[in-house]
């Protein structure tokens, strides 16, 4: 079996057309994606090739976790994990305490990773505010919620190897 070289890191402008294509594909989102936009968002490459991608919009101490997509043909292998794990942790070193996502599809997947489910009207104004809220996501996606508070979080590895 032969070892696919993976990163994990920051999207460059180049990558942004990879990234709307990879969210399309996924149909999630993708008509507030700017090359500004992808400040806060980070990639799974294999080589130049975007497998996954994660986005973090942020509020001071709330986060919007947005765009979790991985490519089809790379499900079932722990990538969207680690891109979570990775996204969190950099929110927490930008003092986020509290993340927020909506989700058409993913409810459970999300609760297996410490998200729970909450009244979308729950959410802080700033969060309900966003373009995701406001016209991107339907009325019937779910609001979920974790928070990152207290959490201690190892840096993880920008490069990994899956076999």
């Amino acid at each position: 079996m032969s070892m696919i070289n993976l990163t994990i890191e920051a999207p460059s402008s180049k990558d942004e057309l990879q990234i709307r294509k990879l969210l399309t594909l996924c149909e999630l989102p993708q008509k507030d994606i700017t090359p500004e936009g992808l400040h806060h968002f980070l990639v799974l490459k294999e080589k130049e090739k975007i497998i996954g991608v994660v986005g973090l919009e942020v509020f001071g101490p709330f986060g919007l976790l947005r765009s979790l997509a991985v490519d089809p043909k790379y499900r079932s292998r722990g990538f969207a994990p680690r891109l979570i794990e990775r996204m969190e942790a950099y929110a927490v070193s930008l003092n986020i305490e509290i993340l927020y996502l909506l989700t058409m599809t993913a409810e459970g997947f999300f609760a297996k990773y410490g998200y729970q489910k909450v009244e979308r009207k729950s959410a802080p104004p700033v969060i309900r505010g966003t373009t995701e809220f406001g016209s991107l996501c339907p009325i019937s996606a779910v609001c979920m919620v974790k928070s990152l508070k207290m959490k201690s979080f190892q840096k993880p590895s920008l490069r990994f190897a899956h076999k």
